[in-house]
């Protein structure tokens, strides 16, 4: 007889059986039934766990961040330039290298898009959550690396600062749902990931200087050093998450 699973671990196999099905047929045409079923469970145990289909769908968005104890020690340092740069590193670690890589963390992504696609109201409740999450560190940090003479104050408020790398690394992200190569990066995904971390932080205002020192620092992606391609040609032939060899 199969061990008896604690209210988390439940809830995690409903989570777990219900993304592939969300993936594959989008919300509306989705039902709890399908879902109970394929998660073993009757659908009132669900609903016990869940209030409503529409709860169950925002937790899946959300559950690659609760619990994930990376996320726990961000949002737990103190504001400072040394913050902004992990929490920006991180943002771009997820979206340009790890989901990339990962069918599970792609199915989620898919989930997005479908949603946008729909009436957007669950990506509403998942960019609430994301927002109530992230924005007080990443603000707080905009702050203190102003205080330090690190950050330059510009045109772009830190709220949209914000949205606006998160938009990006989302997109760069949606690019890799085929699992082919789509767009001609002339280089690999650990140095592409290291020039949006730039692109970002010298977005928000961040020094050269600043972003240097983090970089020789260890924040940013390992990028061996490497002679530039003969003739100036663009050097797009190394494996990559979406290109294997």
């Amino acid at each position: 007889m199969a061990p008896r699973l604690d209210s988390q671990a439940r809830k995690r196999a409903i989570l777990d059986a219900a993304l592939p099905i969300f993936a594959r047929k989008g919300f509306a045409a989705t039902t709890t039934r399908e879902i109970a079923q394929a998660a073993g469970v009757s659908e009132a145990l669900i609903f016990k766990h869940f209030p409503s289909k529409a709860s169950l769908y925002e937790a899946i968005f959300l559950s690659c961040i609760d619990g994930d104890p990376e996320y726990e020690r961000l949002v737990s340092l103190p504001p400072s330039t040394d913050t902004l740069v992990q929490m920006v590193q991180g943002l771009v670690s997820y979206f340009v290298i790890e989901l990339p890589a990962d069918p599970n963390e792609r199915a989620r992504h898919r989930l997005s898009i479908i949603s946008l696609l729909e009436d957007g109201e669950f990506m509403r409740q998942v960019f609430k959550g994301i927002r109530s999450r992230f924005l007080p560190c990443f603000a707080a940090s905009i702050e203190a690396a102003i205080a330090v003479g690190d950050l330059v104050p510009g045109p772009v408020d830190a709220e949209n600062g914000f949205w606006l790398a998160e938009h990006l690394c989302e997109m760069m992200a949606t690019v890799c749902l085929s699992g082919g190569a789509i767009v001609p990066y002339p280089c690999d995904r650990p140095d592409l990931a290291r020039q949006t971390i730039w692109f970002i932080l010298r977005g928000l205002g961040l020094s050269d200087t600043a972003i240097a020192a983090h970089e020789r620092g260890g924040r940013f992606p390992f990028v061996p050093s490497q002679p530039p391609p003969a003739h100036g040609a663009a050097k797009n032939d190394d494996p990559t998450p979406e290109r294997p060899e």
